[in-house]
């Protein structure tokens, strides 16, 4: 098999290679690394390193694989324009951002080695292809074999019935992955993450975190360090897609191109195309599904009493629609909440934060 790494630094054109624009083109070779932070997402992972003691670099990789028949493969093209692949036996998979263009062009769906939060148990080349996402994000920032990762997990969802939905296999299997790298693997509560991250500096670490996924919304309360209740809702971006789709007609392709280059919830309703007026819609439903079934965990949890105001943090991919933010507020504050908040805290990178809090936490292992 040929890893990502092989491929993906034969050409370092800042054009060609998939990261964040304030990044480094080349891998981290100034520092000592004895810490990753990695978040295991259904639609992104992204790592996160010490570029120096102040700085953080973010390693991030769109989480989807799209396969092709080997006669359209040409190695010498791929290299020559970095399209970073997998080639397993005959199969060829793909990575990335280049898997979602190719899903596009081919009106299609590129595949996912997660879904829902966890591994995708219908996608036998799942894990092939996952260890190497992983190891793309992990080796970048050069860490010594043996460094702490700590990564990302969701907590058990709620209101599904979905029996595929199984942390404690997830856990065991990402673990297994980083630890075949040669790292020692930590597993944390991807809200907890949130908190962690965009609370670095307060004095002390409580408050509500969402972190709304593709897969998954995730939601932690923490109060003073100390994770009282988590728990996660399968209903976030990737249901979105699906609903919206399913009400326009369109493939949910093109319904995640229109949703990340295009929708504004802050727009009027009746100026919207009817792609935009069913993501309104389907954004709308899964705020407010999820601020009902936040209240329902605190009314059921007889030995949480919260007496402070607390606030709230937002992270994650499925925020990041212009209006998203105040539209959350609104939908929260028609609600008659058991306790008072003191503001809501959008995370400074809501595509990052994940890996940030877990970098944070890796830190303090160190």
């Amino acid at each position: 098999m040929i890893n990502l790494d092989d491929i993906i630094f034969l050409d370092e054109k800042p054009d060609k290679i998939e990261r964040k624009k304030n990044m480094t083109q080349k891998k981290n070779t100034s520092n000592i690394v004895k810490s990753v932070g990695l978040d295991c997402g259904t639609g992104w992972i992204c790592g996160s390193y010490h570029k120096t003691k102040t700085k953080i670099d973010y390693i991030p990789l769109r989480s989807c694989f799209y396969k092709i028949p080997d006669t359209m493969f040409s190695s010498s093209m791929f290299n020559i324009n970095t399209m970073k692949y997998v080639k397993q036996g005959d199969d060829i998979f793909i990575i990335g951002e280049d898997a979602l263009t190719m899903a596009k062009i081919q009106n299609s769906k590129a595949l996912r080695p997660l879904s829902k939060g966890t591994i995708n148990p219908s996608e036998k080349s799942s894990a092939i292809v996952l260890k190497e996402m992983l190891r793309y994000c992990i080796e970048y920032g050069n860490p010594e074999k043996g460094s702490n990762v700590v990564f990302s997990v969701p907590a058990q969802t709620i209101g599904s019935d979905d029996e595929s939905f199984n942390v404690e296999y997830h856990t065991m299997s990402i673990s297994s992955l980083i630890e075949s790298l040669g790292y020692k693997p930590t597993p944390l509560n991807e809200a907890y993450a949130v908190i962690i991250s965009e609370l670095q500096n307060a004095t002390e670490t409580t408050g509500l975190g969402f972190s709304f996924g593709a897969g998954l919304v995730n939601v932690a309360f923490v109060y003073k360090g100390m994770l009282l209740f988590q728990f996660s809702i399968n209903k976030s971006g990737d249901f979105i897609d699906y609903e919206s789709a399913r009400a326009t007609g369109t493939s949910e392709s093109m319904i995640n191109h229109i949703k990340e280059h295009q929708l504004d919830l802050s727009s009027n309703m009746l100026e919207l195309s009817p792609e935009e007026r069913a993501l309104m819609f389907t954004h709308t439903h899964v705020i407010k599904n999820t601020i009902q079934q936040m209240i329902n965990t605190f009314n059921n949890s007889n030995n949480i009493n919260i007496i402070d105001k607390i606030p709230i943090i937002i992270s994650g991919g499925t925020t990041l629609p212009n209006g998203f933010i105040e539209l959350f507020k609104s939908e929260l504050d028609k609600q008659k909440l058991p306790f008072e908040y003191t503001k809501i805290i959008p995370a400074k990178d809501r595509l990052t934060a994940v890996s940030k809090g877990c970098l944070l936490m890796a830190d303090t292992m160190v």
